[in-house]
């Protein structure tokens, strides 16, 4: 912080002048650096000191308290939004209104009295213009004993963060699993059949969506998770993109599968949690940012709400409007450190722009209810609850696995453990006579994934996952290069060699049938009497055009041969 002769020296000499003249100060000079001296010497006194703090308003003593308890210095726009703006004014609009006279608010009171002034800062996020108190007049307020000696008269802003637990919500919203069952349905997705990237087709999109669990809510689209999965799986390298399509990362997507259960949820979290790519505020459904002249920083954003939910890391559930006007009360400009609310130029659906603190419940608040609801809770951070499937989601709580990831955030993706050596899921499968396959929900994932190569799902349970064998699912294994003998050998092993032996074997007699039966388009030739047909086979030209003989007078002809018959019959007088 600057001292006041370096806080005044840049002052105009009007701004000067108002100074004095609300303080009671006599200035016998109009050279700039001589009243700098002067009014540096009375500003200091301790005497007038104690004066001016006694004349001044109870709200004026909180901005100075505020001040006080953050160290002498805080964000311009933080402080504006608690005790106003100072309105900036040149020497003929202050000479004309006199301002200090009739200060609009308790900021400009202690601006006018020479309590704050102004600096830029520079941070991690930029420049950020603050307001602060000069350091050599921190010890005299210490000294005159109102209330800010003591540093633990009032709480810090940090500490009055408090939130109350409700009652569970009629319908909860489970996502225990979400994350896994998705991630896992769509690469078995992709695997099977590759999508452009983007997709830019609906059908492409709604066929993908298919894959995927319900949507939270019946109400909602399940394409908005859609697209935050594919990102999030592309961002943790699972999937590829090759030849401008989506492809699962082999190797990367074998470790995964591979992983424990817990490692496999913590690495998507994580790397959503680390992921700048991804732009929470710019997926607000009911906000259009836009697409250039602005800039945010979705990390800072995602990371403060995030500390708010560790302090939240318990089984009670909270009104997401609660929790929101509690960030509101303790950190408003926990994504915007300059206190700046008029230039990032955000619309409403309506195309209204959203300038200003006053618009923050509907930037702000809107983002932390959207974190809640959807990236939290497809993550399984969190699960959330109404009161009706009509209503909107009102409340939420963090899920266990939600509380691990809060207690154990890192700076990187945590790298994922291979299987390999290590005790691993049973997969349980359990083949029936009826060639259905029943799968344990939290078995081991690779060996699921390579069930889904060859065995068609029929639907999921809370339990377990059930497919069914049919010719055309084994039918498509076998052109992606699977063999009838790895079949058997998986559904051995799997089951721990309770596989049916009849099952076994007709998979072996389905897998034998393609190559077995061919179609082929052909066209009959009649002719009048079956001496013609030897006449016919006489011609060197016309026998490689005839098929077979299916009666004493019918040929049959492929049809890629007809035009060329047609032709040759035509020259030899036959048509």
């Amino acid at each position: 912080m600057k001292t006041l002769y370096q806080s005044l020296v840049d002052y105009e000499i009007s701004l000067l002048k108002a100074i004095a003249d609300c303080r009671a100060i006599s200035i016998n000079s109009l050279n700039q650096a001589e009243v700098v001296k002067q009014l540096t010497e009375a500003l200091l006194s301790p005497t007038r000191m104690a004066i001016a703090l006694a004349d001044l308003p109870k709200a004026e003593i909180e901005a100075l308290q505020f001040l006080w308890q953050s160290k002498g210095q805080v964000e311009s726009g933080r402080f504006s939004q608690l005790y106003g703006l100072i309105r900036l004014m040149g020497a003929a609009r202050l000479e004309r209104e006199r301002p200090w006279q009739k200060p609009e608010n308790p900021a400009e009171g202690l601006w006018y009295k020479g309590f704050i002034y102004k600096a830029f800062q520079v941070t991690d996020h930029g420049g950020v213009e603050m307001i602060y108190i000069p350091k050599d007049l921190l010890p005299l307020l210490r000294t005159q004993a109102i209330a800010f000696a003591d540093e633990q008269s009032a709480p810090s802003p940090s500490a009055t963060f408090t939130l109350s637990a409700i009652l569970p919500p009629l319908i909860i919203v489970k996502v225990e699993g979400r994350l896994r069952e998705n991630i896992f349905s769509l690469l078995v997705s992709l695997q099977t059949k590759p999508i452009r990237w983007a997709p830019s087709k609906e059908d492409e999109l709604d066929t993908l969506a298919a894959v995927l669990l319900p949507p939270l809510i019946t109400a909602w689209s399940s394409k908005s998770e859609l697209i935050f999965l594919l990102h999030l799986a592309k961002q943790a390298n699972l999937i590829k993109v090759e030849q401008n399509q989506l492809k699962p990362n082999r190797e990367a997507t074998r470790t995964w599968l591979q992983a424990p259960e817990s490692q496999q949820i913590q690495f998507l979290q994580h790397s959503w949690q680390t992921d700048a790519t991804w732009n929470d505020l710019g997926h607000v459904a009911e906000l259009l940012p836009p697409p250039v002249g602005w800039q945010n920083d979705p990390l800072l954003a995602r990371t403060k709400i995030l500390g708010y939910l560790l302090r939240l890391a318990e089984i009670n559930w909270f009104a997401m409007h609660d929790f929101i006007s509690a960030i509101k009360r303790t950190e408003p400009n926990f994504q915007r450190p300059d206190g700046d609310y008029n230039h990032w130029y955000i619309q409403n659906e309506r195309g209204d722009f959203l300038m200003g603190f006053a618009n923050w419940d509907k930037i702000e608040g809107q983002l932390i209810h959207y974190l809640l609801t959807n990236p939290l809770a497809w993550l399984g951070i969190v699960e959330v609850g109404a009161n009706s499937l009509k209503d909107k989601l009102t409340s939420f709580r963090v899920t266990p696995s939600g509380e691990i990831f809060l207690k154990n955030q890192a700076e990187t993706i945590p790298s994922l453990l291979n299987s390999q050596g290590e005790e691993s899921d049973v997969c349980g499968i359990q083949v029936g006579t009826n060639f259905q396959v029943v799968v344990s929900a939290n078995g081991n994932l690779y060996d699921r994934f390579q069930l889904a190569r060859f065995a068609n799902l029929d639907r999921r349970e809370q339990e377990q996952t059930r497919y069914y064998l049919t010719p055309t699912s084994i039918s498509r294994a076998i052109q992606h290069g699977i063999t009838p003998d790895q079949i058997t050998a998986f559904l051995t092993r799997a089951s721990h060699h309770q596989a049916p032996t009849e099952v076994l074997e007709t998979l072996q007699i389905w897998a034998a049938r393609p190559g077995t039966v061919r179609l082929e388009q052909v066209v009959l030739l009649h002719l009048h009497h079956a001496d013609l047909v030897e006449e016919l086979y006489q011609h060197a030209s016309l026998r490689p055009l005839l098929g077979e003989r299916i009666n004493p007078t019918t040929i049959l002809v492929a049809s890629h041969d007809v035009p060329m018959l047609q032709r040759l019959l035509t020259e030899f007088g036959y048509l």
